[in-house]
């Protein structure tokens, strides 16, 4: 038999901890907009109306998901104003995404539905996947295994340094 093997030394420091970590029982991205414990947060930006978050489970590095504060779980529910804000998030995580890590594309995507279309969740929000001439490899491909070149906390610091255009600055 043949083993595949993914070293995780980070991981450590998580099992070490002393604190029981009770997950949070809830809608996961409202518990990230309160800041709740329990939820990993990897909040890009974050204003009144909604908030830019990595993707802790990415197709690709700098996927990030832009989530109206308020819940909503319908498009046509958000008030004007929201999906208005929303979607200027959307164009300017964009050129962020652009900037930290030059991608030859993108995908965008919302799940709209919750189970029903593939999403745990339901509260909305938009996916915005960065695509790269390469993103299918040996791994991916033969060992339905994912290889990131980058960890999460790498590419956050990284959108960090461009989140300014998240708030229409040039």
């Amino acid at each position: 038999m043949y083993l595949n093997y993914i070293w995780a030394t980070d991981r450590m420091s998580y099992m070490k901890n002393k604190k029981k970590m009770q997950p949070y029982k809830g809608c996961i991205f409202c518990g990230v907009a309160k800041g709740k414990l329990g939820v990993i947060n990897k909040v890009i930006y974050k204003d009144k109306m909604a908030m830019v978050i990595l993707n802790v489970f990415p197709y690709n590095r700098g996927h990030v998901q832009v989530i109206p504060i308020r819940h909503v779980e319908a498009l046509e529910d958000l008030k004007d104003e929201e999906r208005d804000h929303l979607f200027k998030l959307v164009a300017r995580s964009i050129k962020m995404v652009k900037k930290a890590f030059e991608p030859k594309g993108f995908n965008l995507g919302m799940n709209i539905g919750g189970e029903l279309t593939g999403a745990s969740i339901k509260h909305i929000h938009v996916q915005v996947v960065p695509r790269y001439k390469r993103d299918l490899g040996f791994m991916e491909v033969t060992g339905s295994t994912k290889v990131m070149p980058i960890t999460l906390d790498q590419v956050q610091k990284k959108l960090k340094k461009y989140a300014y255009l998240l708030k229409g600055d040039k």
